[in-house]
């Protein structure tokens, strides 16, 4: 990751694996991405309460869908 700004996050245990990687990316200067329908927790409320940490740490949250359709930039297509 080091030649990259921006990151997508997904993964499992959003209150430890997911919010100690998006810390330390978010030290480190990356514009980071939590992709909150592909991230979880054993437990909903460690789920919700790690994505609002992320949140008030400066990551955004945002879905995976509207990742992609940031990622293609334009609704245009041959299909």
């Amino acid at each position: 990751y080091q030649n990259k700004t921006q990151i997508l996050i997904c993964g499992i245990e959003a209150h430890v694996c997911i919010s100690q990687t998006v810390l330390d990316l978010l030290e480190v200067g990356a514009d980071v991405f939590v992709l909150a329908d592909a991230v979880s927790s054993q437990r909903l409320y460690d789920r919700n309460v790690a994505l609002e940490r992320l949140k008030s740490a400066g990551a955004v949250i945002t879905t995976v869908e509207s990742a992609i359709f940031e990622l293609l930039k334009t609704s245009d297509h041959p299909n």
